[in-house]
């Protein structure tokens, strides 16, 4: 609690000391029935104490209040007061506000306090001096010397009001801002003056319902309502809806399962969700985001609903006494270039599971994230195709977006980032000739190339790339490694992997990267410990092992090959903006690191990855040929530990100045290979692109 303490004037404490009292006069009859003369009212002195004890008294008040023991407080409220409101009602209103706005803390800052009076009440006789008989007692011995608190105002103890004075009540004023943190209101902040009274020997407490709200008077009570925000839709640049809420309330998406797994779907909130989701202004009935852009731009779409606290009092109308407003859910407009989504589907569509990422290399905008098999949202909320033909419930299979979400082992389209790693560190040079064996051996086990294929005699890296040469890049990798242990893995890290692509409103996976600080904390297969040795350099070298990397990260690496060192942050959401037009969200490109390798290092990296597609060697070139645009990449067939590999190739076009990088994986495809089976699909997204 925050008290910040103002300080009494010397005078004010001197002249509070005593408290001038009016005296009331009567006449004096006779009577010739009476016994004797009429008891003459008298002043009725009223204990005075310190004014010091004022802001003692007070602070306790305020400081039980932000603790929110309502008890405390009450323990501090004149007796008069305590019999008015009820015991029951005062813990009631106190805990109906925090309980109906969920507040979760109150700072209260006391000002300086003021002298005041409260309005003339009844007050008790003063007490006779000890061993004397009060005038208009019966005098009998064992009386008590002192008189007993009065719980309603005007009364005595023996109940006689002629045993009674009314004269005003010394009083302090204490001004105070009470700022409340609320879950639904947000911050609630309150003027109010906290009124303290003498008692007979201490300050005390005046409270009302008013100190709350006045809007309550002395019987009311208070209600929250509740103005639902509409849900906003999700667009693309072109104006085409992907998510909108239709009249009837149903939110469903128009381009049915397009991207559906980057989309999301909602669902209605669930008694477990609300366990949470109250403390945020849900209510049972509400949509919520559960995947894609529908749970990651969640609070965007959601909006803001609008909070009207009110007081009810019997017989009156409802009092508005604190309003927050509704603010609509914002449209997100989103990069995802549907003719692109769409191509990309459709070359995937032949394979039962497949990711396909493609990204802007100049921006890192994202373009295409498509996921086989195919998943309709509308199965989530409908349960039905837009034209009414009923859906089955999807399997989690469906849901995952395996262009952001699946991890897989990347196989030889790590080649580039050894060769690359090999140059910076001067291992070797672009001159250098190394043999293409179909088997090579290292301290007794026995690596092969795929098919047992080689070249005859030393050949430049062009064609060791084009042939895709585990038996070249294997030994190159021990050749760095010798150099410097960690020059390899730094190289792929800067290159994004291992670790979030940093890609706002979507879950992603981070991949592995198995370095020298992951076999630190993880355990081999053995279930032991071992520091990063040359074998792991040797799988790492052509992205096997440990290693996983989604096709995201894929397309932004590629990405940074093509523009010569730059790796973007990727973005989907370009902008979010209210329906009265105000832009609540924007993005612009984002750098996300400049990569450690030389301008002629990278530019000879590329020109092997353009080989890749033109070489007779090539293991993409069957599936470029006739491609006008000059693309450069690399395929992976990379072991699953199964029969089936995972077939990868990611790329880019132009190989100078690229316009576009897409990265496919086709998982587990019998007998496959990336340039048979993912470097068509990667083509045919070029395709849509350049030729649309």
């Amino acid at each position: 609690m925050t008290i910040r303490w103002g300080s009494f004037s010397k005078g004010h404490a001197r002249g509070t000391g005593r408290l001038a009292i009016l005296a009331l006069a009567g006449s004096v009859t006779l009577s010739a029935c009476s016994s004797g003369p009429a008891p003459t009212p008298y002043p009725t002195p009223v204990p005075t104490p310190p004014a010091a004890a004022a802001e003692l008294t007070a602070q306790q008040f305020l400081a039980a209040w932000t603790a929110g023991n309502f008890e405390a407080m009450w323990d501090l409220l004149a007796p008069a007061d305590q019999a008015r409101v009820g015991h029951a009602r005062f813990l009631a209103l106190h805990r109906q506000f925090a309980t109906l706005v969920r507040e979760t803390g109150l700072v209260a800052t006391p000002g300086d306090p003021q002298p005041a009076a409260l309005p003339p009440e009844a007050r008790l006789p003063a007490p006779a001096p000890k061993g004397s008989q009060q005038p208009g007692t019966s005098g009998t011995p064992g009386a008590s010397d002192t008189p007993r608190a009065s719980a309603t105002p005007g009364a005595s103890p023996s109940g006689s009001e002629e045993s009674v004075a009314a004269g005003p009540v010394p009083a302090m004023a204490v001004p105070v801002s009470l700022v409340f943190s609320t879950d639904l209101l947000g911050e609630v902040s309150l003027q109010r003056t906290v009124m303290l009274g003498q008692g007979a020997s201490s300050w005390q407490v005046r409270w009302s319902p008013e100190l709350l709200f006045p809007e309550l008077g002395s019987d009311g009570t208070l209600a929250l309502t509740r103005q639902t925000s509409p849900r906003g839709r999700i667009v693309s640049s072109d104006g085409t809806v992907f998510a909108m809420t239709r009249r009837d309330g149903m939110r469903v998406y128009p381009q049915e399962s397009l991207a559906g797994q980057a989309i999301g779907y909602v669902s209605k909130v669930t008694a477990d969700d609300l366990k949470t989701l109250s403390a945020k202004g849900y209510r049972s009935g509400d949509w919520v985001g559960r995947s894609g852009l529908e749970r990651g731009a969640e609070a965007l779409l959601r909006g803001t609903p609008g909070f009207t606290l009110l007081a009810e009092r019997p017989g009156k109308d409802p009092v508005t006494v604190f309003k927050t407003p509704m603010i609509p859910g914002a449209t997100l407009t989103i990069s995802l270039q549907p003719d692109l989504q769409r191509a990309a589907e459709a070359a995937m569509s032949r394979y039962p599971r497949v990711g396909n990422a493609a990204v802007d290399p100049r921006t890192g905008e994202v373009w295409v994230l498509a996921s086989l098999p195919a998943f309709d949202p509308n199965a989530m909320t409908l349960g039905t195709t837009l034209r009414g033909f009923p859906l089955a419930g999807p399997s989690q299979e469906q849901i995952m977006d395996k262009a952001v979400l699946g991890a897989y082992p990347t196989g030889s389209s790590f080649k580039p980032f050894t060769l690359g790693a090999a140059l910076q560190t001067r291992t070797v040079t672009t001159a250098t000739r190394m043999l293409c064996p179909g088997t090579w051996t290292y301290s007794g086990f026995t690596f092969k190339n795929w098919m047992r294929e080689s070249l005859a005699g030393f050949r430049p890296w062009v064609d060791t790339m084009a042939l895709s040469c585990n038996t070249t890049y294997m030994p190159l990798s021990i050749l760095v490694y010798e150099r410097n242990k960690a020059a390899l893995t730094d190289l792929q890290s800067s290159f994004g992997y291992g670790q979030p692509t940093g890609i706002e409103f979507l879950a992603e996976s981070p991949g592995v990267l198995p370095d020298a600080a992951y076999f630190k904390t993880h355990k081999r297969w053995t279930g032991k410990y071992s520091p990063y040795g040359p074998f792991d350099q040797i799988q790492l070298a052509i992205g096997q092992g440990s290693f996983l990397g989604t096709p995201l990260q894929q397309a932004m690496a590629y990405a940074a090959w093509g523009n010569r060192g730059t790796l973007w942050r990727p973005r989907i959401v370009l902008k979010a903006t209210l329906p009265n037009g105000q832009v609540v969200y924007q993005s612009k490109p984002t750098l996300h690191r400049k990569i450690p390798l030389t301008r002629p290092v990278m530019d000879f990296v590329v020109t092997t990855l353009r080989a890749v597609v033109t070489s007779p060697l090539g293991t993409a070139t069957n599936a470029f040929a006739g491609f006008p645009i000059a693309a450069a990449g690399k395929s992976g067939t990379a072991e699953t530990g199964g029969p089936d590999p995972d077939a990868w190739f990611p790329a880019f076009a132009p190989m100078n100045g690229p316009t576009i990088a897409v990265a496919t994986v086709v998982v587990t495809v019998p007998l496959g290979t990336g340039g048979d089976f993912a470097a068509p699909i990667t083509r045919r997204v070029m395709e849509a692109y350049f030729f649309r």
